[in-house]
């Protein structure tokens, strides 16, 4: 019997992108203003040579946090890493990250959440999960949110998931995750749960998932189906 639903967060309950120029102008012009003389192509340099390390990390199912990751842009830049100065570059990269819920998951959301325990389990070095959420009016329908940054762990790691349904309080065979990428769908069958994918356009059968849907509205129907014992 399924009691939980977990849910991944970016290209399954909205999209998003960062206006990078823009968000790098606007840094720039920042540090600037506190006096430091710093150039275009070393903010760059920066900013390239700190997520590249955070890369290196994730390819382990390590995660940073955007204030650890940028608090080492600043020292690469010879500025202090001072709590001001990085809760400023967070302001300026919130400005310009810009994000819509996916046609259809609010009415979903409102299906689900009479039936089942909801959680969001995000691969995120911010925060704006949470944002975006509680702006849409949406944080209201889920028990637990957690993101990756939270644990230092990003799916697909078991521990992300076997950490979400302990304080569900729910078993690994009492859940469905419904995720649009690999290690959504990876990460949940190693956990013991099952899966449902969102394909999107033209990618390849996974043949891993236990469900596939092509729209988030078509989840309440297959979450239905897969209600029956393994």
């Amino acid at each position: 019997m399924i009691r939980a639903v977990t849910f991944d967060f970016g290209g399954t309950l909205a999209t998003g992108k960062l206006d990078a120029e823009t968000y790098r102008e606007g840094l720039l012009n920042y540090l600037h203003s506190l006096g430091y003389g710093i150039s275009g192509a070393s903010l760059r340099g920066a900013i390239s040579g700190m997520l590249s390390k955070l890369e290196r990390g994730q390819a382990k199912n390590l995660e940073l946090k955007f204030e650890e990751v940028y608090a080492g842009v600043l020292i690469k830049l010879g500025v202090p890493p001072r709590e001001e100065f990085l809760d400023h570059v967070y302001q300026l990269y919130s400005e310009n990250f810009h994000s819509e819920i996916v046609p259809g998951a609010e009415r979903v959301l409102e299906v689900l959440h009479p039936k089942y325990k909801l959680a969001v389990i995000s691969n995120a070095t911010s925060n704006l999960c949470r944002r975006i959420l509680r702006e849409n009016d949406l944080e209201k329908f889920f028990q637990v949110i957690v993101i990756s940054r939270d644990l230092g762990i990003r799916k697909p790691d078991p521990r992300i998931f076997h950490y979400t349904l302990e304080k569900l309080q729910v078993k690994p065979d009492e859940a469905v995750h419904v995720g649009d990428s690999v290690e959504d769908v990876l990460g949940a069958k190693r956990t013991g749960l099952r899966t449902i994918w969102i394909k999107g356009e033209g990618e390849e059968n996974l043949e891993e998932a236990d469900s596939v849907i092509h729209a988030i509205t078509e989840l309440p129907r297959t979450i239905e189906s897969l209600s029956k014992p393994f």
